[in-house]
């Protein structure tokens, strides 16, 4: 055999093997996409089932089990009101995915090992209807209290031991549908915990098997089409590829396993050397564009935290789908400058960013230093959320103020005017998550418990104080004792009906300030206490020696001159103290 014959028989050769292994890769890697993907709706699909599903119906439906179910009597139950709400939820929640979710029902446990009932399927109604319209039917009616032998569903057992969801392995033949199913089960609780069933959601396979066919189809094309190419390139440039292809040959199975720093070092003159030469400039862009693509993902990470894609469970931000959204308690934060918008037009727009960028390069890692994640920047202020510990949010809050202490001597040295924050800090359950539309999508968190702490950064300025905080925070430190806090109000707020109860944290005060308000704490929950019992003379009295001594003390101020005004004119008989803001 000629060395022109072995050059075109090697190169088409071996790239018929990458395009195919290509091909068998990109086919197995779709299909554990889609599987992985589709696995994840289910779980999400039930895990959301399970919790929305209405458990006082399901707890009476359950109690129905123990009585004498006759044909007539189950006929009864499933047209009960109580029957019908699970099966128009069960409706509801197969239209999230129609074409994907095959049955729903929900099993409760027997006292028989192996054993359970089906309480609701989503296909019973349909099945009746189709029956008394005298079409036979293949397969057995799931009816109420029906029994179910779970001895051969180790993944129903497994459900109901766990308490947990459960989803199947793999997808199952079902030769009667013709379609393989996969299946999930979640728990449904009652309201004190307790397990009353599980939420079985049935998937078929008839959307993922259309996308693999398609793509196997495309990918046919494409291979046989390279195929050619790659024979028809053999034929020409074949005597002239010999000892070179080798080595070629060699760096590009080194660069299909993603080393992407390989080279050819072939430096002929004949086509082989251009190959190479050109295998190169690819290699070189591909690692270009692998390295700008790390790059831009770190990139991504300064505008959605990589904590934030933590809290959503993902593990990329290409992971992330429209309406992906978690639920849970967290410690808010939000700070603000003081002013700004009258510091800000003392400034051209290149020193506002100058100046508020120097600010966040101080705050910002604070935030981080304590555990906090920083949801957003607005302008000037900071939101930031705290899953951890409520006192890691407290010691942020302090410590921000002390940064920009700090920051200030170093803007009064270079005669600038100093500058001061406020922060609020309000603790409560909270939805994170992604909204928008295909185009255009942005993190965000949507909770009372944001707009609140946002309204007690605006209070700071009502009353001079640098931190304020909830009850809700107070009531969660471990000690309060190791902070220096005093009691502020009792407010409610603009857009809220129920009263909220504020502290100042006077920790990051001057020391002097700091020392005095230790001094006077006694005497000024004494004070708020006279005053909130109507002892108006006497909060009166202490209010003014507090003053006295803190000159510059606006709460002790204010309160003088509520008391004093309450004293004179008196009160309502349903007068609470509680302070209304009508401002945000």
């Amino acid at each position: 055999m000629s060395i022109r014959l072995k050059a075109i028989l090697l190169f088409f050769l071996v790239t018929a093997v990458i395009a195919s292994t290509a091909l068998g890769f990109s086919y197995t890697l779709l299909q554990d996409s889609l599987a992985a993907e589709i696995r994840g709706r289910l779980r999400n699909i039930a895990h959301i089932g399970g919790a929305s599903v209405d458990v006082v119906t399901v707890e009476r439906l359950i109690g129905r089990l123990k009585e004498k179910l006759t044909e007539e009597r189950v006929a009864e139950i499933e047209r009960s009101a109580d029957y019908l709400r699970i099966y128009r939820q069960f409706q509801a929640i197969r239209q999230a995915e129609p074409s994907l979710i095959q049955f729903v029902y929900i099993l409760v446990p027997s006292q028989k090992p192996g054993e359970a009932f089906f309480l609701v399927d989503a296909d019973v109604l349909d099945a009746v209807a189709r029956q008394a319209a005298g079409q036979v039917l293949n397969e057995e009616i799931s009816h109420f209290g029906l029994s179910y032998d779970i001895n051969h569903r180790p993944f129903i057992k497994k459900a109901f031991s766990s308490e947990a969801v459960v989803i199947e392995d793999a997808f199952t033949p079902d030769p009667k549908y013709n379609t393989n199913s996969l299946s999930a089960y979640a728990p449904i609780r009652s309201a004190d915990g307790r397990l009353l069933g599980i939420l079985g959601v049935d998937l078929k396979d008839e959307n993922m098997r259309k996308a693999l066919n398609k793509s196997a189809l495309g990918s046919s094309l494409i291979v046989f089409f390279s195929v050619l190419a790659a024979l028809v390139i053999s034929v020409v440039f074949g005597d002239r590829l010999t000892q070179g292809i080798r080595a070629l040959d060699g760096v590009v199975r080194e660069f299909a396993l993603k080393r992407f720093d390989v080279r050819a070092s072939v430096k002929s003159r004949d086509e082989i050397g251009h190959l190479s030469a050109s295998f190169n400039n690819m290699a070189q862009t591909i690692d270009n564009d692998a390295r700008h693509l790390q790059a831009l993902l770190a990139a991504y990470g300064k505008f959605v935290p990589h904590t934030f894609l933590a809290f959503l469970q993902k593990a990329s931000i290409i992971d992330l789908a429209l309406g992906d959204h978690v639920q849970q308690e967290m410690t808010v934060l939000f700070s603000d400058i003081r002013s700004f918008t009258s510091l800000s037009e003392t400034m051209t727009p290149k020193q506002n960013f100058d100046f508020i960028n120097a600010f966040l390069r101080r705050v910002g890692p604070v935030i981080r230093d304590h555990g906090g994640v920083i949801d957003k920047y607005i302008g000037d202020a900071v939101m930031a959320l705290f899953p951890g510990s409520v006192e890691r949010a407290v010691r942020a809050a302090i410590d921000m103020q002390r940064r920009v202490a700090a920051y200030n001597f170093e803007r009064q040295a270079k005669g600038y005017m100093p500058i001061a924050i406020g922060v609020g800090l309000h603790w409560g359950n909270l939805i994170l998550g992604t909204v928008g539309e295909d185009e255009r999508m942005d993190s965000t968190v949507i909770s009372d418990a944001v707009n609140l702490a946002s309204r007690l950064e605006g209070v700071t300025k009502n009353y001079g104080a640098s931190i304020v905080v909830s009850e809700a925070i107070i009531s969660r430190l471990p000690s309060s004792a190791d902070f220096d806090v005093r009691f502020l109000d009792k407010i409610q707020v603009k857009g809220k009906k129920e009263p909220v109860v504020i502290y100042e944290i006077f920790d990051a005060d001057p020391e002097a300030v700091r020392q005095c308000k230790r001094d006077l704490a006694e005497k000024w929950q004494s004070a708020v206490d006279a005053y909130y019992r109507r002892d108006f003379a006497g909060a009166g009295s202490l209010f003014r020696e507090i003053h006295a001594r803190l000159p510059n003390d606006l709460p002790a101020a204010i309160y003088l001159e509520r008391a004093t005004l309450a004293e004179n004119e008196g009160v309502a008989e349903d007068w609470k103290g509680i302070e209304v803001l009508q401002s945000k």
